[in-house]
């Protein structure tokens, strides 16, 4: 079966980012046992949302990448907050093994070429769903330094102020570096 322009546009853009001056990625691999790990930040300019409220921020991510899949399937979202986060009722992490799944007409759209800053080498959307918030936006950077920001982006209706955290929107940006041995959860 010949490949369609729009199927064609994909693979060659992609294409494009490795073979157009850019570095290479293949740092950002976690092949193996490895993966990037980080927390949510205690500030609260950086996350709303994601932290049952009245509690200290203890959310830990760990990202896995297959950098090779980058227009497929990326990688993995885990999360360790199954005893205290927005899913424990159920035992649940927010995330767990969640694949991340590249938002597809956005490679069409002229905000797949945004660029977030010079220290960024490459940024990319992703969907990503919870164990229980729905789906989410995933904003996934790879720096400069080796380290991967991936900021999340969790819709819902406008809230009432007494809405816990579960029922509000939430926003929440991870700074992630990578560790050979995994993340430990």
């Amino acid at each position: 079966m010949p490949l369609t322009a729009p199927k064609l546009v994909q693979p060659l853009a992609l294409l494009a980012l490795f073979l157009g001056g850019c570095r290479s990625l293949d740092k950002f691999d976690t092949s193996g046992q490895s993966a990037f790990c980080g927390k949510i930040p205690r500030a609260e300019l950086f996350q709303d949302g994601f932290i049952p409220d009245n509690t200290k921020p203890k959310l830990r991510l760990s990202l896995e990448l297959d950098i090779d899949q980058l227009a497929t399937r990326p990688g993995t979202l885990t999360s360790d907050d199954g005893a205290t986060g927005l899913c424990s009722e159920n035992g649940d992490p927010l995330f767990r093994n969640a694949p991340l799944r590249p938002i597809e007409p956005l490679f069409h759209d002229d905000l797949s070429q945004a660029e977030f800053g010079e220290a960024h080498q490459h940024d990319f959307f992703a969907w990503v769903d919870s164990t229980c918030q729905g789906t989410m936006v995933a904003v996934v950077s790879f720096l400069t330094n080796g380290a991967v920001e991936v900021r999340l982006m969790k819709p819902a209706p406008e809230a009432p102020e007494d809405a816990s955290a579960g029922e509000r929107p939430g926003f929440a940006k991870f700074y992630l570096e990578k560790n050979a041995k995994g993340c430990g959860f």
